[in-house]
């Protein structure tokens, strides 16, 4: 659900994942994203496009934090825990 969008460019994001699910598996060239875990458990994967290193971000709404997504990355967010996962881009 998108909750701010703004005039001059840019805007933020809600979404909740169930358990299992993979969102994303795609990659921008002009704009960086950010995802924010707020509840849940999360792995965040990056890897540019053309190489095969891929690179594993353990996120956890007890703690919140986030991951800047850079343009050529692939990138997806997967619910890895029990719960429903909340994060917002």
């Amino acid at each position: 659900m998108e909750v701010i969008r703004l005039g001059i460019g840019g805007q933020c994001s809600f979404s909740t994942t169930i358990p299992g699910i993979t969102r994303g598996n795609h990659y921008h060239t002009r704009k960086i994203e950010r995802f924010a875990v707020i509840k849940g458990k999360a792995l965040i994967q990056l890897r540019k496009i053309n190489t095969n290193e891929v690179m594993d971000f353990y996120l956890d709404g007890e703690e919140p934090a986030y991951v800047d997504m850079p343009i050529w990355y692939t990138h997806n967010i997967k619910n890895i825990g029990e719960e429903e996962l909340y994060t917002i881009f």
